[in-house]
């Protein structure tokens, strides 16, 4: 099984919405990176919003891991694009290097993973996929996308529509 690699809103949003324990569910190693969890959870404290001290708490239980990409050229290379963030480039590289998925939603990032022949998902992935594997029913996960969306995570109408017959 490919492990999943996390960015920062992937983890926000379902942390946010009450949702990112379920992840340890998830039968792939899961991993982020350094660059992400100062994002999210260093930086993040100093917010002091419940989602990143659940976060935090993921982290610190193994449920997910912190690794960083071994090629420095790898995320030198990424870096080069002024549109990528170091998180971004970290978590690509690493995605390449374990041969992995990466969780992430920056559309400039994603782009970047199609460049370089990498898979990758966002948020939206995981919450289908907690309702796939049961850890959600259909107006749990409704709820939690709602949720997410009213605490600040963006989509468009037309992808709002294609959820909505995703969860069907």
């Amino acid at each position: 099984m490919r492990p999943l690699i996390f960015d920062a809103t992937p983890l926000i949003y379902p942390g946010k919405a009450n949702l990112i324990e379920k992840i340890k569910h998830f039968p792939e190693d899961k991993y982020t990176t350094k660059s992400v969890y100062r994002e999210v959870v260093e930086e993040g404290k100093k917010s002091g919003k419940p989602e990143v001290f659940m976060i935090e708490g993921i982290i610190k239980n193994g449920i997910i891991k912190i690794k960083m990409p071994a090629d420095e050229s790898h995320v030198s290379y990424l870096r080069e694009n002024p549109n990528i963030h170091e998180a971004d480039a970290d978590v690509l590289a690493l995605a390449s290097e374990l041969n992995g998925i990466a969780i992430m939603d920056d559309e400039e990032a994603r782009g970047m993973a199609e460049v370089e022949g990498i898979e990758h998902h966002g948020t939206i992935f995981m919450l289908l996929r907690m309702k796939k594997l049961k850890l959600l029913t259909q107006e749990e996960a409704l709820a939690g996308l709602n949720c997410m969306l009213r605490m600040g995570w963006r989509c468009s109408t037309e992808l709002y529509a294609e959820i909505l017959m995703a969860m069907r």
